[in-house]
């Protein structure tokens, strides 16, 4: 076996095994870290209970980009082998973020959360850099739909996290106007850093790029809607950090459908 073989069977393994752990531990201590988030009080950032359910969505995609990766016929396959590691070092480090909750280590935590976002970010950027001709119909929906998704649920998730973080630090009062400022400049921030990613995403496969951007506006709505009546400005900051996301995606859909404009992809001959 050559080197590259051994790399690629150990890519699969490590992609399996880190999709099984980061669900396993995540279920495993489900009770566990909901009763560590919700002591004390709750973040102006805070979105919407309902929103979390895109979680079960992630895992079940996590599951599938693991088996599809592993199957023998992909096993030298050019896009799994620039954006597998980086996946898998993203379910590892999900899967320590569920160990580290219910123990109450709240900044390993954070630095597990923020490794998830850079891991995931380096293989949307290295999807969004290959080769449209290598991407069949088959890796555009287990592979380009699984990162899109996740990277675009951890980069909201990050800017909750980190309200929360500032605020466990002692740094600004709960509850307070600092807390209110610190919250709703994240948000912009991360609206912003959000039309960026959907942007450099866009030489890619809207299944990325648009799943990415669609979880990001998930996110957002459901902050506004959990914090309309509690913090208008926080709200306020959400709906406001929709708007360049919005306008990066539509610009980036409206431009597929147009073949031929000068830096738009044309559609390939089936």
């Amino acid at each position: 076996m050559g080197n590259g073989d051994g790399w690629d069977s150990a890519r699969r393994v490590v992609g399996v095994a880190g999709a099984l752990f980061q669900v396993g531990a995540t279920v495993l201590a489900g009770a566990a870290i909901s009763e560590a988030v919700s002591e004390g009080p709750s973040s102006f950032v805070e979105p919407a209970g309902y929103a979390f359910g895109v979680w079960a969505v992630i895992f079940l995609l996590s599951l599938l980009f693991a088996v599809y990766q592993a199957l023998p016929a992909n096993r030298e396959g050019a896009v799994l082998r620039r954006v597998g590691w980086p996946v898998a070092g993203a379910f590892l480090c999900t899967g320590l973020w569920s160990v580290f909750v219910p123990l109450r280590q709240f900044g390993f935590a954070q630095v597990m959360l923020l490794g998830v976002f850079v891991s995931l970010l380096v293989a949307y950027l290295r999807l969004a850099r290959s080769d449209p001709g290598a991407l069949g119909r088959a890796d555009r929906l287990f592979i380009a739909l699984p990162i899109g998704v996740f990277l675009g649920w951890i980069t909201a998730a990050n800017a909750v996290s980190l309200t929360s973080e500032v605020v466990r630090v002692g740094a600004v009062d709960a509850r307070g106007t600092g807390e209110i400022l610190v919250g709703s400049v994240l948000l912009l921030f991360g609206g912003l850093l959000a039309a960026a990613i959907t942007h450099a995403g866009r030489r890619g496969p809207p299944q990325g790029y648009a799943a990415f951007a669609a979880t990001v506006l998930w996110a957002l709505v459901a902050i506004v809607v959990a914090q309309y009546g509690a913090s208008p400005l926080t709200a306020g900051a959400a709906v406001v950090a929709t708007a360049p996301v919005l306008l990066v995606l539509l610009r980036g859909l409206r431009g597929r459908a147009r073949p031929g404009r000068r830096g738009t992809p044309r559609p390939r001959a089936v």
